[in-house]
């Protein structure tokens, strides 16, 4: 049975599809505004990345009730971030980023319970890419 959180996840994300395409733009615009530090990990073509991110975020909307399907392909994706040059404090910069992404994009279609549900949904997906990714180091949710 669905959560009230990946619900809401999942609704506001049926909301965003028809402006897929400005959720990359905006997204890493506010991640390079709000952590500078993340700009040298993309020196190649931000529009494709821009679409990865979506495919990415689609991937996880959609199977946010099939933890068995989500998390190994979650925790594959944080290795292979380590290789990229990712920091486990980066995890928080990326979850600010896209909250904020949302809540431009959608207005005041994004209520304060839509963001706690975000908030709670990147958390916990990030908490266990964090321990894959970084299996020698504590770490706390982010």
């Amino acid at each position: 049975m669905p959560t009230d959180a990946s619900l809401r996840v999942q609704n506001t994300w049926a909301l965003v599809a028809p402006i897929s395409d400005q959720v990359g733009d905006l997204f890493y615009a506010n991640l390079f505004r709000m952590d500078p530090t993340t700009k040298p990990l993309f020196a190649g073509n931000i529009d494709l990345q821009g679409r990865k991110l979506v495919q990415t975020l689609g991937f996880i909307v959609d199977h946010l009730e099939d933890p068995d399907r989500l998390l190994p392909a979650a925790q594959e994706l944080a290795v292979r971030h380590v290789s990229y040059g990712v920091t486990r404090t980066q995890y928080a910069s990326v979850g600010a980023a896209l909250v904020k992404s949302l809540r431009q994009l959608l207005g005041t279609a994004f209520s304060p319970e839509d963001e706690a549900a975000w908030a709670e949904v990147y958390g916990g997906l990030s908490a266990a890419m964090i321990a894959a990714a970084y299996p020698d180091t504590s770490y706390t949710k982010v």
